[in-house]
C-alpha cells in the first residue's frame, strides 16, 4: 500500500513523504527509488524532469536494499520548487501516479504541485527513516 503524505511547504519549496507498506504476509524488497510521475487534472502523464537525489526539503540516503515484513514501511520524498525562473506559463500537476520501483503498476493519490516554471521534481531513494 502506498500512501503520500500531505504537501510540506518551506520558503517556496514543497515536498510530500511517500510510505510503502507491506500488506502482504511475505516480505518485500525495495531497492532503490520509487518510479513517479507528475500528471495534470485530466490524468495525463505531465513533461516534468524526475531527478534523483537530495533537495532542499530532503536528503537522499541513497539506493539500498531494503526487506520490509509485513506491517513494516518504507518512506521516500518527492520535492519540487514552485520558482518563476522565466517569464511562460506556470506548470502545476494534479496528481502523483507512484509505484514501488518502474515496471509496476502505479497508484494514482491526488497531490498538488505547483512547479513554477521548473518542471522538475526531486526524489529520494526509499529508506526505513530519513537522514538527519
Amino acid at each position: 500500500m502506498i500512501t503520500v503524505g500531505p504537501v510540506e511547504p518551506a520558503l517556496g519549496h514543497r515536498a510530500v513523504v511517500l510510505k510503502l507498506t507491506n500488506c502482504r504476509t511475505a516480505p518485500i524488497t525495495v531497492n532503490g527509488y520509487p518510479d513517479v510521475a507528475v500528471l495534470n487534472a485530466r490524468r495525463r502523464t505531465m513533461n516534468v524532469t524526475i531527478a534523483h537525489g537530495t533537495s532542499y526539503m530532503a536528503r537522499d540516503p541513497g539506493p539500498t536494499q531494503i526487506r520490509l515484513d509485513k506491517g513494516e514501511s518504507a518512506l521516500a520524498a518527492v520535492s519540487w520548487s514552485s520558482t518563476v525562473e522565466v517569464a511562460e506559463d506556470k506548470a502545476s500537476g494534479t496528481y502523483l501516479a507512484v509505484a514501488r520501483h518502474r515496471g509496476e503498476r502505479p497508484v494514482i493519490r491526488p497531490v498538488d504541485t505547483d512547479l513554477g516554471t521548473t518542471a522538475k521534481v526531486t526524489l529520494t531513494a526509499w529508506c526505513l527513516k530519513f537522514p538527519n
